[in-house]
C-alpha cells in the first residue's frame, strides 16, 4: 500500500456530518436515502455521500478557509433536504444514536464495501446505528501531521465531551453521555490509536494490516483521530453527530486552534491507560467528566478554558483570525 501524504494548505478546514432520516408522523427511522440522493440540486451531489444504512446520509463541505464557512455550507446544505423532507413526508436529525431505533429498523446499503462489513463484522455493525461528525484542519507536510498527530491523541476527550449526543439506545436511557462511542469502540481499528515515531511507522501500520487482508484502503482504520493522507490533513472522528451552528463552530475553532497551538507547544506522551480513562469519562459524564494529566484531576470543563485562555495569550487565535468568534462563542463551555 503506497501511501503519501499530499501536502495541503494550513489550517483549511473540511466538516463530514452524518445525518439520520426520520418519519414525520412517528420520529422513527425512514429508509429514504434515495429520495435524498435522487432530488438534491446537482451542484450538492458531490457533497451528499451515502454511508451504512438507507436512513441516514452524510453532508461533506468543501475546502473551507474557516469555521464559519464549513458551518455555513452545513447549515445552507441541511435547509435544502429539509425542503425536499417537507415534499417527501420525513424529517432529518443529528442524532448520534436515535432514542428508540431498533436493529431491524434500519437497512444496509447493498454497497459492496458495506456487505463486506456486514460478513466480516456480524452483529456489531448490524447493531452500527450511530452517526458522527469528522472534522479535517490542513497541514503542510507528513512530518508535521505526526508532529501535531501525537500531540492532539491527548485531547481526543474534550472533544468528546463537547459533542457527546447519544444518551438513548433502543428505548432505554444508557446511563452514558455517549452511547455511540461504546457502539464505535467494538470495531477492531476504532478508538484510541497509538503513538507513532515517524511517517515510516504509520505507513508500516497500513502495510502490515494491508497485507494481513485486514485492509484494502486507508479508510478502513476508524481511529479517533487520524491522517488522511489523500487530503493531507488530520482528521478528527470521535465526535458524536449533532447540529447546533454556535457550538458546532466553537467546536471546529477549538480543533483547528488546538493543532496550530501543537504545533509550537506539543503535549507530553501520556500512558494509553490515561488516554483511555480520559475518553471513558467523557463518554459517561460529557463536560461534566474529568481529565488526569500529570498525575492531578482537573475536570474537563476547566481544562478546555485554560488551553483557550493559553492559546489567546500567545496569539493563536489571532494569527487564525478567530479572535473575535471565539470571544463569543465562549459562553457555550
Amino acid at each position: 500500500m503506497d501511501i503519501i501524504f499530499n501536502n495541503s494548505e494550513s489550517n483549511t478546514i473540511g466538516l463530514e456530518l452524518e445525518v439520520r432520516l426520520l418519519d414525520k408522523q412517528s420520529y422513527g427511522v425512514k429508509n429514504c436515502a434515495d429520495i435524498v440522493f435522487d432530488s438534491i440540486d446537482e451542484e450538492l451531489k458531490p457533497h451528499i455521500h451515502q454511508e451504512l444504512m438507507k436512513s441516514m446520509f452524510e453532508v461533506v463541505t468543501p475546502i473551507c478557509k474557516n469555521a464559519t464557512c464549513a458551518v455555513d455550507f452545513i447549515d445552507n446544505t441541511l435547509q435544502k433536504i429539509k425542503k425536499i423532507g417537507e415534499e417527501n413526508d420525513f424529517l432529518i436529525a443529528a442524532l448520534a444514536t436515535h432514542p428508540f431505533e431498533e436493529t431491524k429498523d434500519s437497512e444496509i446499503i447493498p454497497d459492496p464495501r458495506y456487505l463486506e462489513f456486514e460478513e466480516e463484522f456480524q452483529v456489531i455493525i448490524r447493531n452500527f446505528l450511530i452517526s458522527g461528525l469528522h472534522i479535517h484542519v490542513g497541514l503542510k507536510d507528513e512530518d508535521e501531521a505526526i508532529k501535531v498527530y501525537n500531540s492532539m491523541i491527548n485531547y481526543i476527550p474534550l472533544f468528546l465531551a463537547l459533542s457527546v449526543n447519544s444518551p438513548f439506545l433502543h428505548g432505554r436511557d444508557s446511563g452514558l453521555s455517549s452511547y455511540r462511542t461504546k457502539i464505535f469502540d467494538k470495531l477492531p481499528r476504532a478508538g484510541v490509536p497509538e503513538y507513532l515515531e515517524s511517517f515510516d511507522e504509520y505507513k508500516l501500520i497500513y502495510e502490515e494490516l494491508s497485507n494481513g487482508g485486514a485492509i484494502k484502503k486507508i479508510k478502513d482504520v476508524w481511529w479517533d483521530i487520524r491522517l488522511s493522507p489523500n487530503f493531507g490533513t488530520i482528521e478528527l472522528r470521535v465526535c458524536d453527530a449533532f447540529f447546533d451552528k454556535d457550538r458546532l463552530k466553537l467546536v471546529t475553532m477549538f480543533y483547528q486552534s488546538l493543532i496550530e497551538y501543537s504545533k509550537i507547544n506539543p503535549s507530553k506522551r501520556a500512558f494509553h491507560q490515561i488516554n483511555l480513562q480520559n475518553k471513558w469519562s467523557a463518554t459517561r459524564y460529557g463536560m461534566k467528566g474529568v481529565f488526569i494529566e500529570d498525575g492531578q484531576v482537573i475536570p474537563i470543563r476547566k481544562k478546555i478554558k485554560i488551553l483557550i485562555e493559553e492559546m489567546a495569550n500567545i496569539g493563536i487565535f489571532k494569527k487564525l483570525g478567530i479572535e473575535k468568534d471565539i470571544k463569543d462563542l465562549k459562553h457555550i463551555i
